[in-house]
């Protein structure tokens, strides 16, 4: 098996079921540059496939630099660890099982996700990420790198465990993060839905196995 396949796995939403304490960063920030409540149905009609400075300017109503996106989105951040912090969340039902069958197995994997650096590195303390992947090897969408759907993300996944795209298993939740690996070359995506709830992702002929954690792979599917 070790030499048949490699594994790249997106992260939020995919190994941490960890969309609803984004949700309530990001209205608890909005409220508090705003001065004005925001319901939770209304923030997920106006948010949902939205980046986050798309998702600033609809509630603040004005236009927002880069610069500015990025200090307000990096104190939405600050306000989401402190809510995982507290919280009794742990990683995906069945993923550390999985995780330590591929690390005996000897496959390859890594990360590649849109988070943040200082997000990453609470995961990996927290979780003791460092059983199962190199800090090195995972791939952080931050600074330039081109964000989903672009390929870039999943190339330098590719690149740093050195397995050909076509051997790559990836495990992805959005349709954003399936055009990604799409376009690096991969072939071989499983959809996760244990956090998003899209059931859409069964629709896609790209992707060959939905699951909605790790407790339902069998060999059938993996």
């Amino acid at each position: 098996m070790k030499d048949k396949i490699g594994v790249i796995f997106d992260f939020n939403g995919t190994c941490l079921f960890d969309g609803w304490l984004h949700d309530i960063a990001w209205r608890t920030y909005i409220e508090e540059l705003s001065g004005c409540a925001v319901s939770e149905d209304d923030f997920r009609r106006r948010a949902a496939g939205k980046t986050a400075g798309q998702i600033l300017e609809s509630f603040l109503g004005y236009e927002l630099t880069d610069n500015m996106v990025y200090q307000f989105s990096e104190e939405k951040e600050r306000i989401y660890r402190s809510l995982l912090a507290k919280s009794k969340l742990e990683l995906a039902p069945g993923l550390e099982n999985f995780l330590n069958y591929l690390t005996l197995a000897g496959v390859k994997k890594t990360i590649a996700s849109v988070t943040s650096p200082e997000n990453m590195s609470y995961y990996f303390e927290r979780y003791g990420l460092d059983r199962w992947f190199k800090w090195e090897s995972v791939v952080i969408g931050s600074g330039n790198i081109p964000l989903k759907p672009a390929p870039d993300i999943y190339l330098a996944a590719i690149k740093n465990i050195d397995m050909p795209a076509d051997k790559i298993v990836v495990f992805e939740d959005s349709e954003i993060g399936i055009k990604s690996a799409l376009n690096a070359g991969i072939k071989h995506i499983i959809g996760v839905t244990g956090d998003s709830k899209d059931q859409t992702l069964k629709n896609k002929p790209q992707v060959y196995a939905v699951i909605n954690d790790y407790t339902e792979l069998s060999a059938e599917n993996f």
